[in-house]
């Protein structure tokens, strides 16, 4: 068994807005100075929620949070926060199909940092107790073995939807590709872009929505490691919670629910539609 040191972390906790794409890119100038307009305040949430997180990762840099449960949340969380940040990015570019992959990574990560805390990041004290992450002198290399990632545990229903949405959507099957690259195809009619980058309501909506959801779904969690991780404000993320649930609760924002139709659990997107003033479609997947 190797004894490891657990240095402090290093903090990039720097969220801003994307810088305006330069003239000629596609549809992205517009979808950058669209999502501005009509999404401006949902942008700011996320950025803000954002840097809650990364206040709580400076926290923890200090000596007594030097631990392999603290590290083990602190990375497998910043894979998270770095995957919400450029997906927010890609929105403000209006690349929705780039954003969606990177919601279901982010998804993934959280729904491991809800088992590293269950746990006590049992994974990572194994693979270093197995020496994974040793010299190998016959291969002139350092080893570092992949691990059993943390095991399957129930995740907070708000995370849950989120992972299995984006999970369905950021996959190659033929209805998700229409919704991301032909969303508006119809009966007897394929009509698929490539590349597309215009600004589409919906898509904006749903992909920053996600994000939202799944900062509600990191500060529940910080809240419950309190025990773990240092919470100085912990009214500060709980009054951001509360700001994105009652953004999520808009009635006309773009969602994606599991439901019932017809006897089978079917994903319904609900209103669709691709300029802010256009008439809403329902969409069953």
């Amino acid at each position: 068994m190797a004894d490891f040191r657990v240095s402090p972390p290093r903090i990039h906790p720097e969220a801003e807005r994307s810088s305006r794409p330069p003239a000629g890119s596609a549809g992205s100038v517009d979808a950058h100075r669209q999502t501005t307009f009509v999404l401006g305040e949902t942008v700011d949430l996320v950025l803000d929620g954002l840097r809650l997180e990364s206040a709580v990762a400076g926290e923890a840099a200090g000596s007594r949070y030097r631990n392999v449960a603290v590290a083990a949340l602190l990375a497998t969380g910043s894979r998270s926060w770095s995957a919400r940040f450029e997906a927010l990015h890609a929105i403000e570019a209006g690349a929705y199909a780039a954003a969606v992959p990177l919601v279901a990574s982010a998804a993934d990560h959280e729904a491991a940092c809800v088992a590293l805390l269950a746990d006590g990041a049992a994974p990572w004290q194994d693979l270093l107790d197995a020496d994974g992450v040793s010299d190998m002198p016959e291969a002139h290399a350092t080893q570092l073995a992949l691990g059993e990632p943390p095991g399957d545990v129930e995740l907070p229903q708000l995370l849950a939807d989120v992972r299995d949405a984006a999970q369905a959507l950021a996959g190659p099957s033929p209805g998700a590709t229409l919704l991301l690259a032909g969303g508006e195809s119809g009966p007897g009619r394929l009509a698929v872009t490539f590349a597309d980058r215009d600004f589409h309501m919906a898509l904006a909506e749903l992909t920053s929505g996600w994000l939202l959801a799944l900062g509600v779904a990191k500060v529940e969690l910080l809240l419950e490691a309190g025990d773990v991780l240092p919470i100085s404000d912990s009214e500060a993320l709980s009054r951001w919670a509360r700001s994105a649930r009652r953004e999520l609760d808009e009635p006309r924002r773009c969602r994606i629910e599991r439901r019932d139709i017809d006897g089978a659990e079917r994903f319904v997107v609900e209103n669709w539609r691709r300029a802010p003033a256009g008439a809403v479609r329902r969409i069953v997947l």
